[in-house]
């Protein structure tokens, strides 16, 4: 086999290893993000998030009991704490415990 011929397979068989580890990598991160997303929700301002920011951000809280939220801040003024989103009806202790670490007033 000519030299050509032996250094064009070298560097190919270089060339499909280098793209076999980016592919690799990629979906490395793609998992990386997605568990991240997964694990650490943003913290949403239950005094200035939208009702369809809050059903996104808080679990167990659907668009008719964000809505509420939007309500009854609009309604009673801005929260004080964020355990003052249990005067929300619809808004208990579980509800609550399950998003605390994400409500945040300001």
């Amino acid at each position: 086999m000519k030299i050509q011929t032996k250094l064009f397979i070298l560097l190919l068989t270089g060339l499909l290893s280098v793209v076999g580890n980016l592919a690799l990598a990629d979906e490395a991160i793609d998992t990386s993000l997605s568990k991240a997303m997964l694990l650490e929700p943003l913290a949403v301002n239950i005094n200035t998030a939208s009702a369809e920011e809050m059903a996104e951000s808080l679990k167990g809280i659907g668009i008719k009991t964000a809505e509420a939220i939007v309500t009854f801040r609009n309604d009673e003024g801005l929260f004080t704490s964020p355990e003052a989103i249990m005067a929300v009806k619809g808004i208990g202790d579980f509800t609550f415990e399950v998003n605390k670490d994400v409500i945040m007033v300001e």
